[in-house]
């Protein structure tokens, strides 16, 4: 009796801590850093479906901002840095280059998800930027950290 007393408390304790271990667990950082505040505007036509432009100048070390529109609604724009954030060699020197939905990093050849910006295997993402329509103008939008 006493036994069959101690598991079912066990239980609802061991389940409580599991809960405020995966509430509590770290939020991934991106290892490339914040970069000055910028802003840019870019023309993204809804007929171009699934089709990225990388804005040279901007972003980490100047590699570039890549914007990516996967679908012809306005809520399916996202923008990433194009700096690759495998390493610490790829944080000098690695580029993020868009091909087919994907971003392949010249350097290392790490491929990343242009939706979401994750690592096809590791818990990596590059860095992602904001992504608001411009008003009264339906294929511009505003890119900016």
């Amino acid at each position: 009796m006493l036994l069959r007393f101690s598991i079912r408390k066990r239980l609802p304790l061991c389940a409580a801590v599991a809960l405020c271990a995966v509430a509590c667990a770290e939020e991934y950082s991106c290892p490339v850093p914040s970069v000055e505040r910028f802003e840019l505007t870019v023309h993204m036509p809804s007929h171009e479906i699934m089709t990225a432009k990388v804005s040279a100048g901007y972003g980490y070390n100047r590699h570039g901002v890549i914007v990516y529109r996967y679908h012809n609604a306005s809520n399916e724009v996202f923008a990433f840095d194009a700096t690759c954030p495998n390493s610490e060699e790829c944080l000098a020197s690695g580029v993020v280059e868009p091909r087919d939905g994907h971003g392949i990093c010249k350097k290392c050849s790490s491929r990343y998800s242009l939706i979401d910006g994750t690592h096809a295997d590791k818990k990596i993402k590059l860095r992602a930027y904001y992504v608001q329509p411009l008003p009264n103008a339906t294929d511009w939008f505003r890119v900016y950290n």
